[in-house]
């Protein structure tokens, strides 16, 4: 294959779905690079070993694809830690790294490539040179548009104010960052998305000339086991613990059912609802801070079901691992959820917002046991039935037109 017929990725971080994209281009032939922040080698994270500095980096996934395809930036690191030195907000720190990684992928852009392939928040650059040479751009884009989140939050945020450290951040919704963000989407030929709810947020974005697709995510075979585990009275939740994932209405929820006198809760993540709001619910959850995904596979083993209520979320991870080792899901709508689960089949489906609805949902787990194991299996069945294989398969039949 042609260098003309091939993608430069550009994706700072490297979450399951970024992984799974970048090794699928790789097995096609149609990768020419993958541009991202530093990610050390096994033996050089076994040598950074666990202090505090150096933490950071080696706990990042590696990357999923060849040395010799992987452009890795140096300075986006270097340009995070002054940036947080001189006291800037970590979600401007952040910006200012993944500007660093664009400026490497922008110099990559020739007319080598066919097609320009970035995540959110990392291809102004990239995207502006790749147009310049009439080369296809394509959006990647994992998070609800940023005025349906900002629409959401600021509802939630009126109703609960000061409850959550992670919305303090005033860049966040800067008007310079979200000018940008739109700039960016303005730039894009296409764009990717992994859920309807993605899909609908779109409908509140500024005109573009851009096509959409939405594919869901794709579950591992390495989370599924053939044997079901005996599980305990255990209903949990796995991410960052804020208002954005919708935890503050679950404890409420929660303490409203007196449900910790049978059940727990288990709440597994950092940490960024106030001690103030959390002193309200003394014993009524248990909380268990981040943890590696394999460690996290011990607790799915272990619940009942998995509770994921977001604000507004692009898709939820979560949701696939949880189904994968047999856990029914009680998610709420605003995210990937009603993509690969049939309400009252694999799992229960909740208006947010709704506290009745949640409430009712957690009700009904906590006093159909049977059934609830029953909709497990079936969202261990449904989790088979689509994989990253599935995924490829269709990613690849949308892509190939778009760069052909």
């Amino acid at each position: 294959m042609s260098r003309a017929e091939k993608l430069l990725f550009v994706a700072p971080v490297l979450p399951v779905d970024v992984q799974a994209i970048a090794k699928i281009l790789e097995d096609a032939g149609l990768l020419e690079s993958l541009v991202t922040r530093y990610s050390p080698s096994q033996s050089v994270s076994a040598l950074l070993g666990s202090s505090s500095l150096t933490r950071n980096f080696s706990r990042r996934p590696y990357s999923p694809v060849r040395r010799q395809s992987t452009l890795q930036s140096l300075s986006a690191d270097l340009v995070y830690y002054l940036d947080r030195l001189v006291g800037r907000s970590r979600i401007r720190a952040t910006d200012a790294s993944f500007s660093a990684v664009d400026r490497k992928a922008r110099a990559r852009v020739g007319k080598h490539l066919a097609a320009v392939l970035a995540r959110e928040d990392c291809c102004e650059r990239s995207f502006q040179r790749a147009k310049d040479l009439d080369r296809t751009t394509i959006y990647l884009l994992p998070t609800p548009y940023w005025r349906k989140v900002r629409e959401l939050m600021r509802r939630e945020e009126q109703e609960y104010p000061g409850i959550c450290a992670a919305v303090a951040d005033k860049f966040e919704t800067s008007i310079d960052r979200l000018e940008r963000k739109d700039r960016e989407l303005g730039l894009a030929d296409h764009v990717l998305s992994p859920s309807s709810f993605v899909l609908a947020s779109l409908r509140s974005a500024l005109a573009g000339h851009y096509t959409v697709k939405t594919i869901p995510f794709g579950s591992e075979k390495r989370w599924s086991g053939e044997q079901i585990p005996e599980r305990k009275s255990v209903f949990l939740f796995a991410g960052n613990i804020t208002m954005r994932k919708g935890v503050h209405r679950l404890l409420a929820a929660w303490k409203k059912l007196k449900a910790y006198r049978t059940a727990e809760l288990r709440l597994i993540g950092d940490m960024f609802l106030t001690q103030r709001f959390l002193s309200d619910f003394r014993n009524v959850f248990t909380y268990v801070p981040r943890i590696s995904r394999q460690e996290l596979r011990l607790h799915y083993s272990e619940a009942s079901a998995f509770v994921f209520n977001p604000v507004a979320d692009g898709f939820g991870y979560v949701i696939l691992e949880a189904m994968s080792n047999a856990v029914p899901v009680i998610a709420s709508r605003n995210c990937g959820a009603p993509d690969v689960i049939q309400n009252q089949s694999e799992g229960l489906l909740v208006e947010y917002g709704s506290d009745d609805q949640l409430a009712t949902a957690l009700d009904w787990a906590l006093s159909n046991r049977s059934q609830l194991a029953e909709m497990g299996r079936q969202a261990f069945e449904k989790s088979r039935c689509w994989r990253w294989e599935n995924y490829a398969t269709e990613f690849l039949r949308w892509l190939q037109p778009i760069i052909g």
